[in-house]
Parts: C-alpha cells; sequence; structure tokens
C-alpha cells in the first residue's frame, strides 16, 4: 500500500467518525498530539485541545450534523479536499442562539500527515452562506462575536464595552 492510500484511509476514518451516531471521539484519535490548526475560530486554542472544544461545541450545535468530504487530492503527506456540512442549529454555537434552522455550509480543508496522523490543518468554510441562512439577529451575534476575537478588541476593555454597546441594542 502506497503512502497516498494510507492518508485516504485515515481521510475515510475521519468522515466515518464525524458522521458517526454513536461515538465521535475517533475524530480525535486520528490527530497527533502536536496537532497544529488554522482556520478554527480565534477564541479556541490552534491545539488538538482547541480542536476538540471547536468540534464538541459543532456537535452541540448541530446534533444532526452530516459531512461529506469531496474532490479529495492526496500527495505524499499531504492532502486537501472540498467537504460540506449539514445540520439543524438546536444549540447556541459561537454565541448565535438556536435557531431551529437548517444549515448547509461548505469548506475546504488541508492536512498534513505524519505517521499517518493528521499534524497540521488549514480549514476554511463558507461564513458568508452560513450567516445569511440564519436570521438577522444571529447575523448581527456573529459579526459582532468575530470582532470581539480579534486581540486587539480583547487587549481594550474600552474598546470591547463600545462594540458590546453598539451591537446590544440590535441583539437585545
Amino acid at each position: 500500500m502506497q503512502e497516498g492510500d494510507n492518508v485516504r484511509d485515515v481521510l475515510n476514518q475521519a468522515l466515518n467518525a464525524l458522521n458517526s451516531k454513536v461515538d465521535k471521539s475517533h475524530y480525535f484519535d486520528l490527530h497527533d498530539e502536536s496537532l497544529v490548526t488554522h482556520g478554527i475560530p480565534g477564541n479556541f486554542p490552534s491545539n488538538k485541545e482547541g480542536m476538540k472544544s471547536y468540534y464538541k461545541e459543532v456537535w452541540q450545535a448541530f446534533p444532526d450534523a452530516n459531512f461529506n468530504f469531496e474532490h479529495i487530492i492526496v500527495e505524499g503527506g499531504e492532502a486537501a479536499c472540498m467537504f460540506s456540512m449539514t445540520g439543524t442549529q438546536k444549540g447556541e454555537f459561537l454565541g448565535i442562539p438556536p435557531s431551529n434552522k437548517q444549515l448547509s455550509v461548505d469548506g475546504m480543508a488541508f492536512f498534513r500527515f505524519k505517521d499517518y496522523k493528521i499534524t497540521e490543518r488549514w480549514e476554511l468554510m463558507d461564513v458568508v452562506s452560513a450567516a445569511k441562512q440564519l436570521d438577522v439577529r444571529q447575523q448581527l451575534s456573529a459579526v459582532r462575536n468575530a470582532i470581539l476575537e480579534y486581540g486587539e478588541v480583547q487587549a481594550n476593555m474600552d474598546l470591547k464595552e463600545k462594540i458590546n454597546r453598539l451591537f446590544g441594542a440590535h441583539l437585545s
């Protein structure tokens, strides 16, 4: 078996774990302890624990989440794929209150492997499309939360309070 086949096998295991109705934790086993993440929201650490927290929040907010990988390209110890996720928002997600709305979002993921474990990953998601599928209040909440995640805003309490006041009237 060639390295590309093993990488493709790990991605198939990842997809099966993401869509498991019983235990999704195997998904995390496919990632090395030294994992570095890119593209997961800034309020989560860019390591394996941060990725675990992020995906647990995704699964709690979208308990019926279903993932699909398309156009998988493997070269040596690296892979890229397009993905889609569908689900119904039943819980809070990144500060956005539950909407009970169906969401369908596309994205791209890039992976680097070592010893058939994911050691680095980049994730890009069509967040504008996702925001459009939610109502205006949730869109404003998403924009506010994205602004508040910038390091400069987090370090400046006065600016943080002004942003919260600006959005507060529209989110109450």
